[in-house]
């Protein structure tokens, strides 16, 4: 099914691109991004990457708890998987890190997972908070409205859409708990264990192959997720977690709005740019092809409108805000991949030792 997933991906991006650039005078763009100062770009990148640093090492923690790792590993498999995510279709940059560290590592992928899981609960529970303190104190037109082909974007819908991620990622939280709750688990592991025994006039021989290959492949399984949730049980590094994860996303908010001082009409605040930041966020969370191009755009493009930035303007901060984005990201993971030796084309082609002598 991956091929019905990129078709959606490339069709959501085409469109976004389409609309979002319709009647666009790129002549009037192209003169707008040469009268940026790109020394406060140059200034926003080094922002930016200071936060990616930092989701390294939140991304560290959470795999400390589980196996003991190197910074510069978890910098370098992090690196790696964004560049992945921003060159690659189908993000999958996400299972690079579990895949490798599995290889590496010897630590189960499923567990390897759940640490990622875990970083984006912190992600969502952070960009959630953006978003409910920017709608209590930004004056929103509440009536603005923005059509995106025969979509009608509103703050009405951002808001509902901000909602259900909200209830999704507290899903997710009650999920992760039960795991770790050891009386639930322990009753699910003793209602697998029964199911055999619904198979009883299938003869001793088949209810065995069932519980040795079916149910005790789902029990690993479940220790595997309980290990990989163990953040869970160590509040005080749960703590960290939100800290790092709340730091790491200003400092995005920042960069973006010290970007604005070199570029002309670009007259926002901080909390109005950290709105932009979640609406983007919102946009990208879409299928879309490698790099988020188009849903990206059609996301800034909106959200600065809500503040009054001209449309030109809009198209030529969000263009060059997202290329600055992107570049450092893929230029660490290129000098990650050859200090490691990681081949990205195939997870098993990579030394077997590598990563394993920095211990």
């Amino acid at each position: 099914m991956k091929w019905f997933y990129y078709v959606i991906a490339v069709g959501l991006s085409l469109c976004a691109f389409y609309f979002t650039f319709k009647n666009v005078p790129f002549l009037d763009i192209w003169s707008y991004s040469m009268s940026i100062d790109y020394t406060w770009v140059i200034l926003s990148m080094g922002i930016n990457y200071a936060s990616f640093l930092i989701r390294a090492y939140r991304w560290n923690i959470i795999v400390n708890q589980i196996y003991p790792l190197k910074f510069s590993t978890a910098y370098h498999l992090t690196s790696i998987a964004f560049m992945m995510n921003s060159l690659l279709p189908g993000r999958m940059g996400e299972l690079a890190r579990p895949l490798i560290l599995n290889q590496q590592k010897d630590i189960p992928v499923t567990a390897g997972l759940t640490t990622i899981v875990s970083e984006r609960l912190f992600d969502i529970t952070i960009l959630c908070l953006l978003y409910l303190g920017v709608i209590l104190l930004i004056d929103f037109d509440p009536n603005y409205k923005m059509n995106i082909g025969t979509y009608t974007l509103s703050i009405k819908l951002l808001t509902s859409l901000a909602v259900h991620i909200f209830i999704g990622g507290l899903i997710l939280l009650l999920c992760m708990l039960s795991f770790n709750i050891n009386a639930v688990r322990s009753f699910i592991i003793k209602c697998l264990m029964k199911i055999p025994q619904l198979f009883s006039f299938t003869g001793v021989r088949i209810q065995n192959f069932i519980e040795r290959r079916c149910i005790q492949s789902i029990i690993n399984l479940i220790h595997h997720v309980t290990e990989g949730f163990s953040i869970l049980k160590r509040p005080w590094v749960i703590f960290q977690c939100f800290i790092h994860s709340l730091t790491l996303w200003i400092l995005i908010a920042v960069s973006n709005y010290v970007m604005t001082f070199g570029c002309k009409n670009m007259d926002i605040n901080i909390f109005e740019m950290c709105a932009v930041l979640v609406i983007i966020c919102f946009f990208i969370s879409l299928p879309s092809v490698p790099g988020s191009w188009g849903l990206w755009e059609a996301g800034g493009i909106f959200a600065l409108t809500i503040f009054g930035i001209g449309r030109q303007e809009a198209i030529g901060f969000t263009i060059v805000n997202h290329a600055s984005q992107l570049l450092p990201v893929i230029v660490a993971g290129l000098i990650s991949v050859m200090i490691t030796g990681i081949s990205i084309r195939s997870s098993r082609k990579y030394p077997a030792n590598k990563l394993s002598k920095e211990e």
